[in-house]
């Protein structure tokens, strides 16, 4: 007897969004045709950073579903999720009948948004905000695709106003020094820790508020060891939301192998910050550095 063949991601595909599609076209009973017509659109951002500037203009009212990391603002968690980023679906997208998906590109698995166009869903990449400049730009265009221009206006206005000051603190902290900063974000997809390094939004973040990122490499994020921790040496150690949460204080956060070695470990100076806050550049930022300035300074309360 013949063993049935294998059926290709790409074929699964198409089997489950056909007759979802089909579905949209016949809502509207009789007339398919003028269902189609009128038709809100149906958005799936997987971007925490695009998430953030639909919400900053006003142009959410299309969103249906997120990604697990779009946490921001919190009105967001009220849509469902179609899981993290880096590890969708096909099929769970187009569960949701979009009429579009957005992403910054920093998505996967490979050949995931190529099964999603397959089925006639379009896909519009925006390429994430690597500068303070192209997140604006980056801004400004989804005011434009979603006719949202005057709001989009109103926020860059009131984001590059407040960047003036931004930089002011590049020279180190009042004292003239500038603490050695370790960042650490919890991956959830790998389950442990991480160290931002140099080059990115949070790099240059630190920079401004006073500090000095104490992991020398450039580039994305490197996995944390203890002894990458204790010859990091850190003044002071910031954690954001999710792997701060897990332990619930800076004093368990000590219990991290290798932070109660560092001079920030034994001086109690660990800080809690959302991810979304210093991940990436945005109407935020001028306050996220306002705050880091505290902490990276001296002024903050223990967390």
């Amino acid at each position: 007897m013949k063993a049935p063949s294998a059926v290709s991601p790409r074929k699964r595909v198409r089997r489950i969004a056909i007759p979802l599609l089909l579905l949209l076209v016949a809502c509207d009973g009789a007339d398919g045709r003028q269902a189609q017509e009128t038709q809100t659109e149906r958005v799936v951002s997987v971007s925490k950073q695009l998430n953030e500037f639909l919400y900053a203009i006003g142009a959410e009212d299309g969103l249906v579903a997120r990604d697990l990391s779009s946490v921001y603002p919190p009105a967001i968690q009220e849509l469902p999720s179609v899981g993290y980023h880096r590890a969708l679906s096909a099929e769970g997208i187009l569960s949701m009948r979009p009429t579009l998906l957005l992403t910054d590109g920093h998505d996967g698995p490979q050949g995931v948004l190529d099964q999603v166009r397959s089925v006639g869903v379009p896909v519009l990449v925006l390429e994430p905000g690597s500068t303070v400049e192209s997140a604006q730009e980056m801004l400004a265009r989804l005011g434009e695709r979603f006719g949202r221009e005057e709001a989009a206006d109103s926020v860059l206005t009131e984001w590059k106003a407040g960047m003036k000051g931004v930089r002011a603190g590049s020279a180190g902290c009042s004292d003239g020094s500038r603490p050695r900063v370790l960042l650490m974000h919890f991956g959830r997809l790998i389950n442990n820790y991480l160290a931002v390094t140099r080059g990115g939004a949070a790099d240059r973040m630190i920079r401004w508020a006073g500090g000095e990122n104490a992991v020398d490499s450039i580039g994305g994020m490197r996995r944390i060891t203890p002894e990458l921790i204790a010859r990091a040496a850190p003044d002071v150690i910031i954690a954001t939301d999710f792997g701060f949460d897990r332990l619930g204080s800076a004093e368990e956060f000590r219990t991290v192998p290798g932070v109660g070695l560092t001079p920030a470990g034994q001086n109690g100076r660990i800080y809690r910050i959302e991810e979304t806050e210093i991940i990436y550049f945005g109407p935020r930022t001028p306050g996220t550095v306002a705050k880091l300035r505290k902490m990276i300074c001296g002024t903050a309360p223990a967390t």
